[in-house]
Order: structure tokens, then sequence, then C-alpha cells
């Protein structure tokens, strides 16, 4: 019988989501334990070409109700890019404040990688966990445009970190790498020229860092990180980074480790 029941809402998505998630609710309803209370949500391609909507207020409430979410995969190549990951992706993040997004990148015995290294060295060459932070960086939307359409354009996008924000996702970080058999934590970022952002991932990853004394720190700008991702993947096992930079580190961690169809 199971000992605990959690609300789980359900959202297919596009693409590969629904079929991967029929699966995933297969494998969930057979953990040792949980009951499954399913709420399932139209959301996607299907639902903005029927009502032009990606998350009604209405829905986005329903599923503040729940324990967690279950979702496949969003976007579509039939809808402007950018609407679905903006109004669905980036709204639930943000209004849930869905601080960690967690991303394993771990190579499976007998899953073929693109890695000459690591198809020599073995599969256990591969297997880090990037910590990235959900909802600041430049994807928060602050910015703006002057003079749009003429010679004049100015552009600019705003990157927002604040003290609060890094450090709890550094101190997850931290917490993950003291689980983990290594307990090594890798600081990316690029600080010798994000002079301002940079430093206060720094001081805030320096002024965790002792009271996890068994956790080992070490720093990598992202340039030199994306190198040793596809050069030296076992110099990493935990990896903290801002917004921007983990969601480009997390798909090449991807690639490394199967494709992003093996990716969590």
């Amino acid at each position: 019988m199971a000992s605990r029941t959690i609300r789980l809402a359900v959202i297919g998505g596009d693409g590969i989501g629904p079929e991967v998630v029929a699966e995933a609710l297969k494998v969930l309803r057979a953990a040792a334990g949980i009951a499954v209370d399913e709420t399932g949500y139209d959301l996607g391609a299907r639902r903005w070409h029927r009502t032009g909507e990606t998350l009604p207020d209405a829905v986005l409430e329903e599923i503040r109700g729940h324990d967690a979410i279950l979702l496949g995969a969003v976007g579509d190549p039939s809808v402007p890019s950018g609407v679905l990951e903006r109004g669905l992706l980036l709204r639930l993040r943000f209004e849930l404040d869905l601080y960690v997004n967690l991303r394993p990148a771990r190579l499976y015995p007998g899953v073929a990688t693109p890695l000459a290294t690591v198809r020599q060295n073995g599969s256990e060459a591969v297997d880090m966990l990037v910590v990235r932070e959900g909802t600041e960086g430049p994807y928060t939307g602050a910015g703006g445009v002057m003079r749009k359409g003429t010679p004049a354009e100015i552009a600019t996008q705003e990157s927002v970190n604040t003290a609060f924000g890094v450090h709890r996702v550094a101190r997850y970080a931290f917490e993950r790498a003291m689980a983990r058999p290594r307990r090594k934590l890798t600081l990316v970022h690029k600080t010798n020229v994000l002079t301002y952002a940079g430093d206060l991932w720094q001081r805030t990853v320096n002024s965790l860092a002792p009271e996890f004394p068994d956790v080992s720190v070490d720093y990598q700008h992202v340039d030199a990180a994306s190198m040793f991702f596809v050069s030296q993947p076992e110099r990493f096992d935990v990896i903290v980074t801002d917004n921007l930079f983990g969601d480009i580190l997390t798909d090449l961690g991807a690639a490394i480790a199967g494709g992003i169809g093996l990716a969590a």
C-alpha cells in the first residue's frame, strides 16, 4: 500500500513530450510507496494554435495547488520562437520560484558518445551534475530598446543577480556535492569580464565554503569549462552557475552523455 500521495500536474507539451510523459507515469505509478493523483493540462503548441493562450492565470493557480509538475517538452516550429518558451516554461519557473534547474549528465554503459577520450577511458568519465540558477540572470526580461528599426537602434539586455538568489542556489549546490562521492564543486562564470555579477557569485561561494569543509571548490571561466566539458569531462562533479551559462552547458553535457533524449 502506498505510504503517501503526491498531487501531480501533468503537462505533456510538444513533440516527443506526451510520449515521454506517458512512459514516465508508468514508472512513477510502479514506484514503491507512492500514490499519484494526476491532473492533466493541455498546454503547449496545440492550445496556442487553438486559443492563443500559453498559460492562463486560472490554470497557473490550479497548478500551484499541486506538489510537483511532470513536464514533457516545450517548443514547436509552427509557433513563433520564444512564444511558448517565455509564456509557458519561463513563466512557470518565475511564478513558482523554481530556482534550481538540476541537470545531470551521466554516460551509461552501452550509450554512444561523440567523445573519443571517453570511449577510451570508459563511461565513468562522464558523471556530472549542473546546478543552474533558474529565476535570475538575463532571462528576467530586464532591458529595453530605443530607436528600434533605425540605424541608431540601441538594445540592452540586463542580467539580474541578487545576493539572496545566488546564495540559495550556491548552498543547494554545496549540499548536492556533499551527497556525492567526489565532493567537488566547480563555480562556472566569467568573473574576469562580468565583474559585478561574477564578483557576487565568487564571494558567495567563498563565504559558504567554510560550512562545507569536506567539499573541494574550484573555479572555471565558462569558455574554459566548455572546452573541458568535451576534452576532460572527468574534471567535473557538481557545477554551479547562472541561468544563461547553465542553459548552454547543460545542452553540451547532454550531447556528450548520449543526446538530449537521455538528459534530465
